[in-house]
Formats: structure tokens, sequence, C-alpha cells
């Protein structure tokens, strides 16, 4: 995995229609081709190098970190050069992508900077820089229309607590202060569940010099972080010395050199997130070198117990599913996301949609008798999901209106239910190039939405549908040529029928079972409405004769069936 500069992140957008009525040009093709061939190559070299943004917010906290051998040095001294270097013209340190509604975001990683800045003495023009954009901009931090990071409230305030231990004054009115400190209050007197313990030990940073240190060691993972999060285990390691902790953020400093992303290790969940959606968006043929390494390597990982999957629903529920539908021998490694057990966890304290979406489509994967585990997640599931779908209003910004769309076409869509060609229309039609995700600090991933996916998908999409139109006006000659289009008393159902194949066999290289399908559904139509308007008794015992003449028979049991039709055919028409 590598990190991309928060700087050099684009905002692409791209604007594209299923609409092919256009007559191109041999120049315009060639180049599509060109562009086609070009996204397919750097999607392919995207499942080999998982790329994730710099957190600058996770940045500050590792460079808080003082030396083992003197608090009076850094850590990660590369760190706090990387703040040095990487202030945005504004003053802020920020996101990935500059949004409008990831001001809270950008104010949660400006004051963590400035706080570490403070912390060792240095930049005192960037300090200055990044306060005067804090005192600009701190009225989107109660802004509910925001996107907000988890834990704001109480890391937002737990960091202005900070800035006065550290005698840095900020340009914030006391009142507002006051404002922010009475929602961390209420936060913290919610109920006690092991959820809360969970989120609180997330938070840690937060809480600062209030936190119970022994109690945030429970969630230490083997790797020695706390959550897989360099915020959190850095917040640790500042006030607990701890060797797991020390090993984690050095192997992180090894790996980046001088900046660390919000998440780490992060690499079976982007993977799977690839391989699914090239396969949701119809263009998996192109990948299939990719998509069973990806496979085998996911399915390795699922043998030997990793903690990435394991600890993580979304990563679970998303390998499971993807490894049970392509035939990998996994049991139902769900226990542990038992409804009980899931809303004493950090997701169930947060009502993570996206985690419980991803449980509820892998719980529909039964194949064996026996599952009633996974009966009882679609159950709980569903209620959940339909619960929440219910109580939410419209929202003002995509990415809780992503969120919900996601979870409404799971409920209404389940995999038996259907048809690829409409799958991957509607979820070309939703796609979002600018997929950004939120923990405590926001973060986008080139393998999670990228513009070449779409390209590639909206041009597969529409060589299909080429494809499918020429078979229709096939069809219709052959028609013409059979003059079944003169017969006064039978339906016209040749598109009918058409797409009925297509909808099922929607393989470009099927095209020979869909015309087949298609003039077979056409005679049955014909044959059908002659026998009920069309014919007379004469002409229809006439078309019974001429059929039981040219059958081909080779066998007793064939002339006996062909006699039995007979007779029933003959008791039909005279009811």
């Amino acid at each position: 995995m590598s990190l991309f500069h928060p700087h050099s992140c684009s905002n692409p957008f791209i604007s594209v229609s299923t609409d092919s009525g256009a007559n191109p040009t041999a120049d315009t093709n060639s180049s599509n081709d060109l562009c086609f061939k070009d996204s397919k190559q750097r999607i392919k070299k995207m499942f080999n190098q998982i790329e994730l943004s710099v957190s600058s917010y996770d940045t500050a906290w590792v460079a808080m970190v003082p030396s083992p051998t003197s608090h009076c040095n850094p850590c990660f001294p590369a760190c706090l050069n990387w703040l040095l270097d990487n202030q945005l013209p504004n003053g802020s340190w920020g996101p990935c992508r500059p949004h409008p509604l990831l001001i809270k975001d950008t104010l949660s990683s400006t004051l963590a900077c400035v706080l570490a800045l403070r912390r060792w003495g240095v930049g005192e023009e960037h300090m200055t820089k990044g306060l005067r954009f804090i005192e600009s901009h701190f009225c989107s931090a109660s802004d509910e229309s925001q996107l907000t990071p988890i834990g704001f409230d109480i890391i937002f305030s737990g960091m202005v607590e900070y800035a006065r231990d550290l005698n840095l004054n900020l340009p914030l009115r006391s009142t507002d202060i006051d404002v922010l400190f009475h929602k961390r209050d209420l936060q913290l007197r919610r109920e006690n569940s092991k959820g809360r313990e969970a989120y609180l030990a997330y938070v840690s940073e937060g809480i600062g010099k209030h936190q119970d240190w022994e109690m945030v060691m429970k969630y230490q993972r083997k790797n020695g972080s706390l959550f897989n999060s360099p915020s959190a285990t850095a917040a640790t390691l500042s006030h607990l010395p701890n060797s797991g902790c020390l090993h984690y953020l050095t192997a992180l400093l090894d790996k980046f050199e001088n900046a660390v992303p919000t998440l780490h290790p992060f690499h079976v969940f982007p993977r799977l997130c690839m391989l699914e959606t090239v396969e949701s968006l119809g263009i998996g043929q192109h990948f299939r070198e990719e998509i069973t390494s990806v496979l085998d390597e996911t399915y390795r990982c699922w043998l030997q117990g990793e903690e990435e999957i394991f600890l993580d629903l979304p990563t679970c529920a998303l390998a499971f599913r993807i490894l049970r539908v392509n035939g990998y021998d996994v049991s139902s490694a769900l226990a542990g996301f038992a409804e009980e057990h899931f809303f004493n966890s950090l997701g169930g304290y947060l009502k993570d949609l996206d985690a419980v979406v991803e449980l509820f489509r892998a719980s529909q994967m039964i194949i064996h008798p026996n599952e009633q585990l996974l009966e009882k997640h679609i159950s709980w599931t569903s209620h959940f999901l339909k619960q929440e779908l219910s109580n939410t209003s419209k929202c003002a910004y995509k990415h809780k209106q992503n969120i919900m769309q996601k979870v409404n076409d799971a409920l209404e869509f389940p995999h038996y239910a259907s048809l690829e060609r409409l799958v991957y229309r509607r979820n070309i039609v939703n796609y979002d190039v600018d997929d950004i995700r939120m923990l405590k600090s926001s973060y986008s991933s080139l393998s999670i939405g990228n513009k070449d996916f779409l390209r590639l998908a909206v041009e597969d999409f529409n060589a299909c549908q080429s494809i499918y139109r020429e078979e229709l006006k096939q069809l219709e000659r052959w028609v013409r040529e059979k003059r079944l289009d003169k017969l006064k008393f039978a339906r016209q159902k040749l598109a009918y029928c058409y797409f009925s194949a297509a909808a099922t066999l929607c393989s470009p290289e099927l095209s020979d079972a869909r015309l087949t399908w298609a003039k077979n559904g056409v005679l049955t139509t014909v044959v059908d409405d002659f026998f009920d308007v069309g014919g007379s008794e004469d002409e229809l015992l006439n078309l019974i004769q001429l059929v039981e003449n040219g059958w081909i028979c080779l066998g007793p049991c064939c002339r006996k069936l062909s006699g039995r039709r007979r007779r029933q055919s003959q008791l039909w028409m005279n009811t």
C-alpha cells in the first residue's frame, strides 16, 4: 500500500451517458479503444498497488509522541517536518479533497497540526496561519449539515483543553468553548455499554489525561495498534509507554517515511472493494486474472484467521460473501457478529450502516441446510436497516444519500431476485467517483472511487447494448422473412421474448443462445395463439398430424409420448 499526497488530489468528475444513438467516426472509435485499453491497464495496476490518502490529522498525533529516551524531543521528527512542509495556502491542514462539507474535518486536522507544532516549539508562522483559519471557520464546528468525523465533539474539545495545557491561546470566545465542552460532557455521560467503552477507547486522543489507559489496552491488536488507528495508538503511547504501540508506529513510518494514513493495515478491504466494483459494474470479464489473485489471497488470509478480516465486520462480511459466491469453502464465520455482539461493539455504538448492509448481504449466502445463524442475521439486520431507512429524513449531502441508497437497494433487490444487466445499469448510474469515507478523519482511495471504473463500465455497457440492438434487428428480419408478422391472430411478442433472453443470458458471447431463446419464444407464442383463437378444429388436427409426421424419433418412448400428446390435444380442443 502507498500514500498519495493530499495537495495533488484532484476532484475528478465525469459525465457519462448510456445513450449510444450517435454514429461515431472511425477516429472516435479508435480514440475510445485507446481510452478503454488505458483504463484497463490502470485498473490492473491498482489491484497490485493500493493507494490511500495521507491523514494530516493522524500524522499530527504521531508527531506529538515524545522520544522514549528524551521527552523533550519528538520520537518521529519526520512527521513534524511533513507538517511544516504541507500546510495549505489558506493556513489549514486538511482532507485529501477539499470539500465544503468537510470543514469540521479540516478544523480537527488543523488544530491537531497546530498542537503538534506548539508541542515542540517550531513553526510559529505556521501556527499563526492555522489559528487564523480556525477562527474564521469555527462556526462550522456546530453546523449539523457538515460531515462529522467520528468522535468530533469529544476530540475537538479535548484538543482545546490540551491547547490550554500548552499555553496556546486559541482565538475562540469563551461561550463557544463552553458549548463545545457541554456537548462533550453529554456524550461522555451517555449510557454505559461495551460499545461505549470501545468508542471511548477509539477516541482516546480526545480524552487525554482523563482516560483510563489500562482499559484502552484491552483493545490492543496483535500488530500493537489500537483499532488500527495511528492517532489512537500515538495518543496511547504518549501517555503509557508500550513496546507494541511503539513497534506499530515505527513500522508505519518505515513503510510510509514521513506521514501516515488514518487506517493501517488497509489491504484486504480495498482489494475486495475493487473486485466487487468491477463485478457489479459488469466489467469483471476484463480482470479474471486479478480477480482470481484477490480471491486466493483473501482465502489464505481467511484460513489464517487474520485480524484485518475477523475484527472488522464490513471486511469479514464482504470476504464471506465474495468467497462463497465464487465457490470457496468458507464456514459460517459470522457468529461473532450476532445482534447482541454487534450492539456491544464500536460499529454497533456508531450504528455503522455500511457494516450492517454488508452483513445483511452476506447472510443471504445460505448454501447448507443448517445455517440458522445466517437466517438470524438476515432477520435482525433487515429490521435494523428498515428502521434506519424510515427514521432518516432526506439528506442535504451526497455521502448520506449514497449510504441510504445502498441500504434501499439491498432491501429491495436481494441477490436471488436481480437481473444482471439491470444491476449493472443501476450501479453505473449510482457510482460515485468521489467516494470519500469518514473515520476520525476523512480518507479516500483510488481503489474505491475512481473514474476509470466508470469510464470502462460505460464503454462496456454501451458495447453490449450495440450487440443487443443488432441481434434484435436480426430477429426482426427473421420475423418478416417467415411472415410471422402477417399472422393477425398472433400476438407480436418479439421484443418481450428477446429481452427476457438478454436479461438472463447477458454475456456478449452468448449471442446464439439469445437468438435461439427468442425464436423459440416467438414460435411458442404463435402456436399458443393458434390453438387459442387462430385455428379451427380441423386446422389444429392437421397441425398436430404435420408435427407427428415430421417428428424424428428413435425409440418407442418418443412414439408413446407423441400419441399421448395427440390425445391430450384432442381432449383440450373438446373442452
